[in-house]
């Protein structure tokens, strides 16, 4: 093997300018050639160096460039060489592996030549390939085994792999890079030790001092004691994730640094030796430059554990690193990621949230951060609300429904809301209108549907569809509630699906939910003239007829399907025969395409003598005059339909002779106007 490098010297201030002579020592080479080899040497054994020596044979490639002293003259080559491995030294010998890689002082403007070394490397390796054309770490390098007349480009083309899991992967693509042979630190020829001088003193000249050209990230994961079973924290390489990170470049030799560069995910990392005290360790690597914004919510890091899917923002990693050490770029708004820093998260993971997060630095730098607590995903509601008054609901039960997804994914839409609702919440008053519960999502693949009912309500669950019964009663007041994307349409086939929201995944927000009344309230406010056809209405009765008095609500969309055989009711009075109320089952005034008078609910008045009867056989033939919202009730189109939350009141005016007029008006959750109407008096 040929040393590659004659004895140089770095043209400092400390030492004079070097003689012009050809005394060697004994163990400079003796080339065929005649010429003399260009070499570096280490100043205690009188061979070459580098900084802290190579664990592993590694191939050197390099540039070589000579400037012409006292002139303008240019000359630069490629070759590369082997570092061979320091054992217990602190440096490792270069040689050339062969004659076709040695150059030559005689090649370079001759002994008074100034040179500069931009070299790159591999450690361990000296058989290196990298990029999609499977390039060799020589040819990563512009030039030839000739002597150019002009600069080559000093750039390195180089990518990290996206996959980093695979053994030795990493190993292969942890670039490091020479360029402190060059300007003021330029090498000349010089005399051999005690010959002259001129000698190098104890300085490390010649040497060449790696740097490395990559940051390195290594995620330490811990259980928390709330992971319970011996099937807990369950866990693969191929679940953390680097988001958005540097992976290729064009690396400057002369100043060190990155251009042209491409960003994407790491999408696997590597396992390593498991630190202590903790259940999973992995690393990656990447470029340089990246920016952990102190404000950015932005996830930088992501990864699953029980199909629970954690993120680590940029403002989160900033704020376990703002006070570490050892970091040279950082400021109050960022921390930009260092060449040569492995940043080391220590990560304590909860079933509910992650813990804590802490970083220090492994081999290439120290850099320690401090503690900082993720909010969890625990699940809150953000009030409930009655669809109609908009106030706060309250003296309600809660229940999920798990509406499981086959993958982590933030597109899951699942609309699997029937049934079986059985699962209530611990409820917490926070005393601001909203409700902690006892409930978080144990993974990002489940998804719930929320529902609320009336506290004391029993829900009856069925193969089919879960729901629960209503019946009509001058009293009750039924809820049924769900999280709404938009305003809630009733539709009389499908409930309100078309407004309700898709099953809800693992978030810190808090879920709001919409109230809604599920009765129909039907007024009926009678009054009568001052002439001589007066009624007297104390102790008049009302009826409405031919309708269904029980119903079933679904838990999933709050469909309300009248149900058993129909009746008819006697309307509550409030005392003194002029306003009778109750709340009856939503349903159809008119059940036929083709109806028979069996068909139509109807409203009968009976007064006090039971001698007169005021009949209104067919409701669905009124007509309404005035509607606030039409999203059910079009105006002056016949009210066919009660429907849920909506609030009925029919004014009559009776007349011995029968009823003067009819007209509606509302009270409470909608309004709807019916337009007056002659019906018939039968005594």
């Amino acid at each position: 093997m040929k040393n590659l490098f004659y004895p140089l010297l770095m043209a400092t201030a400390f030492v004079a300018t070097a003689c012009t002579n050809n005394q060697e020592d004994d163990v400079t080479p003796v080339d065929p050639t005649g010429k003399t080899p260009i070499s570096f040497v280490g100043e205690t054994v009188n061979t070459a160096i580098t900084r802290a020596g190579f664990d592993i044979k590694t191939q050197i490639a390099m540039h070589i460039l000579s400037n012409e002293k006292g002139g303008s003259g240019i000359r630069e080559t490629r070759t590369y060489a082997n570092a061979l491995a320091a054992g217990e030294a602190t440096f490792s010998n270069i040689e050339a592996p062969n004659s076709d890689n040695v150059r030559y002082w005689d090649d370079a403007f001759g002994r008074s030549a100034q040179l500069s070394v931009f070299a790159v490397a591999v450690p361990g390796l000296s058989d290196v390939k990298n990029g999609a054309e499977n390039k060799s770490l020589v040819d990563h390098l512009s030039g030839d085994n000739t002597w150019s007349t002009k600069d080559l480009d000093e750039t390195v083309t180089w990518t990290v792999s996206t996959d980093q899991s695979v053994s030795g992967k990493i190993d292969a693509e942890d670039l490091v890079y020479s360029n402190n042979i060059q300007g003021d630190n330029k090498l000349i020829f010089r005399q051999p030790a005690g010959s002259s001088s001129d000698g190098p003193g104890t300085f490390d000249q010649g040497n060449l001092k790696f740097t490395h050209a990559l940051s390195r990230i290594t995620v330490n994961l811990k259980k928390d004691a709330s992971f319970t079973g011996t099937n807990s924290f369950q866990f693969n390489s191929n679940n953390v994730t680097v988001l958005n990170v540097p992976y290729s470049g064009d690396l400057n030799l002369i100043d060190g640094t990155w251009n042209k560069v491409t960003k994407g995910d790491i999408e696997k990392m590597l396992v390593i030796k498991t630190k202590d005290g903790y259940n999973y360790s992995l690393r990656a690597q990447f470029l340089p430059d990246y920016e952990i914004s102190s404000t950015s919510t932005t996830p930088m890091l992501t990864f699953t554990i029980d199909d629970n899917q954690y993120f680590v923002t940029q403002a989160q990693m900033y704020d376990a690193l703002k006070s570490a050490t050892g970091m040279s770029k950082k400021d109050d708004s960022k921390i930009t990621m260092e060449q040569g820093l492995n940043y080391n998260f220590l990560i304590t993971v909860g079933k509910t949230s992650i813990i804590n997060v802490t970083a220090e630095v492994e081999p290439w730098a120290n850099v320690e951060a401090a503690n900082f607590n993720p909010s969890n995903a625990r699940i809150t509601l953000d009030g409930v609300y009655d669809a109609q008054s908009g106030e706060y609901s309250k003296s309600f039960t809660l229940y999920r429904l798990l509406d499981l997804s086959s993958e982590i994914s933030d597109n899951y839409v699942g609309k699997r809301w029937d049934g079986d609702y059985t699962e209530t919440a611990t409820l917490t008053d926070n005393k601001d209108n909203s409700w902690s519960t006892n409930w978080y999502f144990e993974s990002n693949k489940t998804y719930y549907h929320f529902r609320i009912v009336n506290e004391g309500t029993e829900i009856v669950t069925t193969a089919d569809k879960d729901y629960f019964v209503i019946y009509s009663d001058a009293s009750v007041d039924p809820h049924w509630g769900a999280p709404m994307i938009s305003e809630p349409v009733y539709n009389v086939e499908k409930g309100f699906e078309a407004s309700l929201s898709p099953a809800i995944g693992a978030t810190n927000a808090k879920i709001n939910i919409t109230d809604q009344h599920m009765m129909s309230n039907i007024i009926v406010k009678l009054s009568t003239t001052e002439e001589k056809d007066q009624v007297t209405l104390a102790g008049c009765k009302v009826f409405i007829t031919k309708l269904y008095n029980k119903g079933q609500v679904q838990m999933g969309n709050g469909l309300v399907t009248p149900t058993e055989s129909l009746g008819q009711l006697e309307m509550e009075d409030n005392g003194d025969g002029t306003m009778f109320t109750y709340a009856v089952v939503p349903q159809a005034l008119v059940r036929s395409t083709e109806p028979k008078d069996d068909d139509y609910i109807g409203i009968t008045i009976v007064t006090a003598d039971n001698n007169q009867y005021y009949i209104v056989k067919k409701l669905s033939e009124i007509v309404a005059e005035k509607v606030d919202n039409e999203k059910n009730q079009k105006k002056d189109n016949a009210i066919l339909r009660w429907y849920p939350g909506h609030t009925y009141t029919y004014h009559f005016t009776l007349k011995k002779t029968g009823i003067d007029k009819i007209t509606c008006t509302v009270e409470g959750w909608k309004n709807i106007d019916a337009i007056d109407k002659t019906i018939t008096l039968e005594d």
